[in-house]
Order: C-alpha cells, then sequence, then structure tokens
C-alpha cells in the first residue's frame, strides 16, 4: 500500500519558463533538446545545485562555461524567473491528496530558485517533507539520494509513489524499490495518480 508520494518540482508540478530563455542566450542557440544534455551535464548546475558554490560562484562558471550573451550579474537577476508558479489544478490536488497519504517532494533545485518559490508560492507548505539537492548534498539520479529520502521518511521503498518527468531520475526511484513513474506535465501526472487508485473519484485537483 503507498504511504507517501513523492513528487519531483519542475515540470510536474511548477511550470519552467526558462529553456527558451537559455536556449537564446547559448551560443549557436542550441535545440531544447541539446540544452537539456547539457544542463544535465553542467559541471557549475552540479556544484550549484548540490550546494557546493555560491550563487556568484555559479553564475560567472555558468555563463562561461555556456558562452553565454549575458553578464553573470544580469543572469542572476532573471534566473529565479526561469521556474514560473503552479501549473493550474495543482495546489488543489496537493490538497486531495494530503488527507490520505504523506506529501513529499525531492527536486534538484538551488537556493535562488526555490527561495523564489518560497516567497511566491509558499510551497513548502504543501508538503510534509521537502528534500532540496542544494540543501542535502545530494542530486537525482545518484543512488544515495534515494537511501537518504528512505530514510528519513522511515517507511519501506514500495510504499512510496515517485513521480518524476526525467526518465533517468525515475530509473533510480525503481532501481531504490520505489513504485516509479515518469510524468510528462501536470495532467499526465493527475491521469497516473487517478490509474494508481491514489486520486480519490470526484477528486479531480481543481
Amino acid at each position: 500500500m503507498i504511504k507517501v508520494i513523492l513528487l519531483d518540482i519542475g515540470g510536474v508540478l511548477v511550470e519552467l519558463t526558462g529553456a527558451k530563455r537559455l536556449s537564446q542566450l547559448v551560443e549557436g542557440n542550441l535545440s531544447l533538446d541539446e540544452l537539456e544534455k547539457r544542463w544535465a551535464s553542467s559541471k557549475y548546475i552540479n556544484l550549484y545545485e548540490s550546494g557546493q558554490c555560491s550563487t556568484e560562484e555559479f553564475a560567472d562558471g555558468f555563463v562561461k562555461e555556456f558562452n553565454m550573451s549575458i553578464t553573470p550579474e544580469d543572469f542572476v537577476k532573471e534566473f529565479p524567473s526561469y521556474v514560473k508558479g503552479f501549473f493550474s489544478g495543482a495546489t488543489g490536488l496537493l490538497r486531495d491528496l494530503r488527507p490520505n497519504h504523506t506529501l513529499a517532494c525531492l527536486s534538484n533545485t538551488n537556493i535562488v530558485q526555490w527561495n523564489s518559490l518560497r516567497e511566491r508560492l509558499s510551497i513548502d507548505d504543501y508538503f510534509q517533507h521537502v528534500f532540496l539537492s542544494y540543501e542535502i548534498g545530494k542530486m537525482k539520479p545518484e543512488p544515495d539520494v534515494y537511501a537518504y529520502v528512505i530514510d528519513k521518511l522511515g517507511c519501506r521503498p514500495n510504499e512510496i509513489a515517485f513521480f518524476d518527468d526525467y526518465e533517468a531520475n525515475v530509473k533510480a526511484g525503481i532501481a531504490a524499490g520505489m513504485v516509479a513513474y515518469r510524468v510528462v506535465g501536470f495532467e499526465d501526472l493527475r491521469d497516473k495518480l487517478k490509474v494508481l487508485g491514489l486520486l480519490k473519484d470526484g477528486k479531480n485537483g481543481g
């Protein structure tokens, strides 16, 4: 029986709007697929989102790494706006799920963007457990992230339903023993929750 619903944030509950802007700033105007691959392998993204460098060090290194047509100072100013807000219906969905399940989130993120979500959306308040890569010093899809989360949640891995939009993160969740699914956006998340019986009849997340 599922006790915990563990959710990724960006692209699942919260709309991401920075990819198009980043592709414009990077020399050569990368496609979104190319940008996603470079983002995942970026030295400075990995340092910053695992809490190993300051915002200033990240911005300076990232702008140089991607040869971007923007100053590090201006990049820092616009970086929080790359995470927009909850998808329509997402907050209602979380309210519908919470009476019957423990809600937790697991996000590869950074202090600037998460603080922006805290200030604008009070995002932490929707979850009983919040696992952020820059705070715990671990990033998906590293196996120790999942071991850490399972230990902190205090339940068996197969009692956790994990939803993420990145295939490698889902595979790592499955390898850790979780019931894990890839979702493509909020509507897909809601549909999968219904199919799995985790969202009660009549609850639409509206």
